[in-house]
């Protein structure tokens, strides 16, 4: 077998990373931002983000506030980051050896499937986290996306939400893209371009102004075996929370979470990603300081079982009910922050969307910022054949080492990534699915 020199090395290594950038569909979908430092078993990531402060604002009528009380505390909140993942691709050192030139290296299969095939698994745990992270859901599980009020009405609980239009990315599956096509052609003149695109080629323009990707890396969905209704409630009164009770996140995903303890459970599960709704718990909007007119979603962030009849739920978001607590400090702080109209009363029913222990793909729209996928350059090892190479597109370094067996004469290239999906803020992301 014949050497493979440093140069072959650096060819292979260069389309490598050229192919994997090319096939991460998730460069543009989320927020990517790499640490200094080099991440090994010993020197894992963890960082705190901070999360501003909001501000209740009293009108007053024939004069000005009367500050005499005192001012608005600034409770600062913050989510927790980490790096704890690699993702690793490799094969026989053999694929390489016909590697002579940088043609011979962008037409090699071995090298183009292998950083295909490492992109998609990055998409779908990117994705996985990004899809089943919000507590908002639109439409009905199980449906495809086939028309524009299907996809618009994701964008709409946003709106309700304050998010901003800016960097606002859809991700829809292969049948929503013929069921669109189908629509679009059907609505719309034979003559019209659209139509007609849509038509001979599938839905291939923005929708409804938001750009948006055609994946099979969709997460999917299992829900928990809890009744969808009428089985589990809210076990005691008043479970409300102050927003400075949550406002620091204890592990990473947890900012503005609670736990919520429920009875009727017996044995059933509850899924990460479950959505439920508690009766008489309305959705609050900061901004008029007013009820939206719907019941707050929820969702599960962590996995639980009942035992006995009784569980403890960790939701998002946390129960924040406006005007709530012991000070003039605490209640303005609330107000400003405040998710529902009112707490849930004792034996409140706990409604599920989806049926239980079903498997759904639930569609989604997201603002980049919700997202941020945290990377560190892995360490160089001491022996063997290795170099780094870092995207052009996003903040990620690809490290290729090589090394050889003399017992056995095998020869080996290994291609590996450390990153971790970390949720910045669920109330930027809405599933949806269609109607």
């Amino acid at each position: 077998m014949g050497a493979v020199t440093s140069d072959q090395s650096k060819l292979v290594l260069n389309a490598f990373a050229a192919t994997f950038q090319n096939e991460l569909c998730s460069a543009d979908l989320v927020t990517w931002k790499q640490y200094d430092g080099e991440f090994d078993p010993r020197n894992r990531l963890n960082v705190s983000e901070q999360v501003g402060p909001r501000y209740r604002v009293v009108q007053t009528v024939d004069g000005v506030a009367n500050l005499t009380p005192g001012t608005q505390d600034s409770v600062f909140g913050s989510e927790q980051f980490v790096v704890n993942r690699t993702f690793n691709v490799n094969m026989g050192w053999g694929d390489f050896v016909k590697v002579r030139d940088i043609g011979a290296a962008r037409e090699s299969e071995a090298i183009r499937n292998a950083a295909t095939n490492l992109a998609e698994q990055i998409d779908a745990y990117v994705m996985g986290v990004a899809g089943l992270a919000s507590n908002n859901w639109v439409g009905t599980p199980g449906n495809s996306v086939a028309t524009f009020n299907d996809f618009v009405s994701g964008y709409t609980r946003l709106k309700e939400e304050g998010v901003n239009d800016a960097d606002l990315r859809g991700a829809l599956n292969f049948s929503d893209r013929q069921a669109l096509g189908d629509f679009v052609s059907r609505i719309l003149p034979s003559a019209d371009a659209m139509g007609t695109k849509s038509f001979r080629q599938g839905f291939t323009e923005t929708v409804g102004g938001i750009p948006t990707m055609f994946t099979q890396q969709l997460p999917t969905l299992t829900t928990g075996s809890r009744t969808a209704t009428a089985t589990i409630l809210v076990n005691g009164a008043n479970q409300n929370v102050n927003y400075s009770a949550v406002a620091v996140s204890g592990a990473p995903g947890r900012y503005m979470s609670q736990t919520l303890v429920c009875d009727g459970a017996t044995t059933q599960t509850f899924a990460v990603g479950d959505v439920f709704t508690i009766a008489n718990v309305f959705a609050y909007d900061n901004r008029r300081q007013a009820s939206l007119g719907r019941l707050q979603q929820f969702t599960v962030i962590e996995a639980a079982t009942g035992v006995a009849g009784a569980v403890t739920l960790r939701i998002f978001p946390a129960i924040i009910v406006p005007g709530t607590g012991a000070t003039a400090f605490i209640q303005d702080v609330n107000t400003a922050h405040a998710t529902v109209t009112a707490a849930p009363a004792d034996n409140a029913v706990l409604t599920f969307v989806g049926a239980a222990s079903t498997a759904f793909t639930p569609r989604f729209i997201i603002q980049k910022e919700a997202i941020v996928v945290n990377t560190v350059p892995l360490a160089m090892p001491d022996s063997d054949t290795a170099m780094r190479r870092s995207l052009s597109k996003v903040p990620l370094s690809v490290r290729m080492w090589k090394w050889s067996d003399g017992p056995t004469g095998d020869h080996n290239v290994r291609f590996d990534v450390a990153l971790t999906a970390n949720i910045r803020d669920r109330r930027r992301i809405v599933r949806i699915n269609g109607a």
